[in-house]
This record gives C-alpha cells, sequence and structure tokens, in this order.
C-alpha cells in the first residue's frame, strides 16, 4: 500500500503521494497514480489498487457532473460527501481538496468507514505513521511550494522506513485566490 498525505498551508492546500503499488510484501509497479487532478479540485486515495482506479473514476464522473450540472466547482463539503460514500462503498481512504463555503482551499481526510475528519493536516496508508511526525511538528504558515516541499520531505522519510512508500511522488495543489 501507498503513502497519501495532505495539508493546509497559507497558501492553500496540497495533496502528495507516492506511486508504489505492493501486494503481499511484492513490488507489483513503481507506477501507480494515487494523487488525482480534477482542476479546481482534488483527490488522493490509497488501498487495493482496482478499489482505487474505481474510486478515482467515479470521483471523478461526479465532480464533472456537477460542474457541468452547476456551471462552478464541486465545494469541499459536497465533494468530501461524494467521496466519503465512495470510499465507505470501496473501502478506500482519501484526502480531498477543494474550496470551503468562504473560497478557501481545505483538505478532508476520509477513512475506509466513510468517516471525514477536518484537521489541517492528513497522513494516510502504510507509511502514515512515519509521515504524520514531521506534517505535526511543521510550521504550515508558509506558501503553496513549502507546503508541497513539507509533504515531499514526509513522503523521502516514510519512504526510507517503510517498503509499502516508493520514492516517486505526485502532489496536486490549490492555491488561493
Amino acid at each position: 500500500m501507498a503513502t497519501i498525505l495532505g495539508v493546509e498551508v497559507d497558501g492553500g492546500a496540497v495533496l502528495a503521494g507516492d506511486r508504489l503499488r505492493s501486494e503481499g510484501g511484492t513490488v507489483e509497479t513503481e507506477n501507480e497514480r494515487y494523487v488525482f487532478d480534477f482542476d479546481e479540485v482534488g483527490a488522493a486515495a490509497v488501498g487495493d489498487g482496482g478499489d482505487v482506479e474505481e474510486f478515482e473514476r467515479r470521483l471523478r464522473s461526479e465532480v464533472r457532473d456537477h460542474e457541468t450540472r452547476d456551471g462552478d466547482p464541486m465545494a469541499l463539503t459536497r465533494l468530501a460527501s461524494v467521496a466519503s460514500d465512495l470510499a465507505g462503498e470501496l473501502g478506500v481512504e482519501a484526502v480531498v481538496a477543494a474550496r470551503d463555503e468562504d473560497g478557501v482551499p481545505r483538505i478532508r481526510a476520509i477513512g475506509a468507514d466513510g468517516g471525514v475528519r477536518t484537521d489541517p493536516t492528513a497522513a494516510l496508508g502504510s507509511g502514515a505513521q512515519f509521515a504524520v511526525g514531521i506534517l505535526d511538528g511543521a510550521d504550515r504558515n508558509v506558501d503553496l511550494d513549502a507546503g508541497e516541499r513539507l509533504l515531499r520531505d514526509a513522503l523521502d522519510t516514510a519512504a526510507e522506513r517503510d517498503t509499502g512508500t516508493g520514492e516517486e511522488v505526485d502532489a496536486y495543489r490549490l492555491g488561493d485566490g
């Protein structure tokens, strides 16, 4: 299983995840995507490979349908609700990023049971325990570039200590404005 992270910083919200997919301790690929860019909203998910792909496909469809119907990006509350339903059904863990009702970029962490957490940092997946210490002690009064560096550093630390976390990283950034 891979590791996905999220953080709210002064400059916006950032999601990141590695690209390693392993099953039963065997590396299947180092090129799996767990971070998804839907333009004005983003998501990251971990779980069984087919379930993550289904989560991404269905969430993308819901986001696009909303944008077509309403003419604007899906807000955080709605995105978290849709992602929560999908995560609970598919058994994946996820972090989503979107603008809240005030237009501020925020994240929500979603458990495999569909539960939603509103913490300004999130670490899920096999290397979460190694990354969370770095995130909890970090200065979040930074811009998007520093926020992304923070998540990349946390993933590097997780990769050094967790065989389920890879070294290649994808990121999604949602800035103010």
